[in-house]
């Protein structure tokens, strides 16, 4: 039952330790806070493009599965900070400590980070196969913390390439996914759109398999905000609208899974703009 639950554990934990953070986006100019949230649009990407598949193999007749998925993603030391135009450095969503820079309307005060450098999360799916295609579907309810509301939902499609040469010796699919997230805080409301297309590849030797596959993927984040901070002039009390996209572009995964009667467990590193390591409870039919 622990295991089950991991991963709803992670998304009420994360959120919660994250709350105070969204409240502070409100706090910076349009011209900074593309510096401050791009790691975040990179970190979304990097969550819900994470995952995805454990096996290359689809089965001709028909398959169900409930996927439980954990991960702990890294941020590396730069994003977790960046540059204001004066050179000056301050904390990104995940770094430390914000700026105090001095100017003609007194002391422009940026926000400071979470001072985080790995991130855990968690994903619940429902895929189900037939005719070597599978549909995966993802989906959190809106969950609730510190007046922050985060909901997800997601939507995946694969296909079995393999199935069309007999005699490969491995298990070989491609595979898009498509999700959305958003975030609302006070004053702030937060959308991302994640697009992800894979190639992947399986062999399995007994209950054991190992797994790896190439990803192209993209992370588009719209945000709108009332800026509340201080020190910045007439932007003060400003609605401020911002699109950025993530750094999240290529990634390389590396995995293994253990099968176990009606159960699989599996484990993959992902190695991209972030690196995340991921672990999933997978219950088959």
């Amino acid at each position: 039952m622990k295991k089950i639950l991991l991963p709803l554990f992670l998304i009420v934990f994360s959120i919660q330790v994250h709350a105070q953070a969204f409240d502070g986006l409100s706090e910076l100019p349009e011209q900074e806070m593309k510096g401050y949230s791009t790691p975040l649009a990179t970190w979304t990407g990097t969550y819900l493009n994470s995952g995805g598949y454990y096996s290359a193999s689809v089965p001709k007749l028909f398959s169900f599965k409930i996927s439980l998925v954990g991960m702990m993603i890294f941020i590396p030391d730069d994003q977790r900070t960046f540059k204001l135009d004066d050179g000056t450095e301050s904390a990104t969503f995940f770094g430390d400590k914000g700026a105090a820079v001095p100017g003609s309307q007194g002391y422009a005060v940026y926000p400071p980070g979470v001072n985080q450098t790995k991130v855990p999360f968690g994903i619940p799916q429902i895929s189900a196969g037939t005719l070597g295609s599978e549909v995966m579907v993802r989906f959190v309810p809106t969950l609730a913390f510190d007046d922050v509301e985060v909901g997800m939902l997601g939507v995946g499609i694969k296909h079995s390439i393999s199935q069309y040469f007999p005699l490969m010796p491995l298990d070989i699919a491609v595979q898009i996914m498509y999700n959305k997230l958003s975030i609302t805080a006070p004053d702030l409301d937060l959308s991302t759109t994640n697009l992800a297309f894979n190639a992947h590849a399986s062999k399995s030797f007994g209950l054991v398999s190992v797994y790896g596959g190439l990803q192209y993927e993209s992370t588009a984040m719209d945000m709108e905000y009332t800026f509340t901070g201080s020190g910045f002039g007439d932007l003060d009390q400003n609605k401020l609208k911002l699109n950025l996209d993530g750094d999240n572009n290529v990634r390389l995964t590396l995995g293994a899974a253990l099968k176990l009667a009606f159960f699989v467990l599996n484990a993959d590193v992902n190695i991209g703009s972030q690196t995340a390591i991921v672990a999933g409870l997978n219950f088959e039919l």
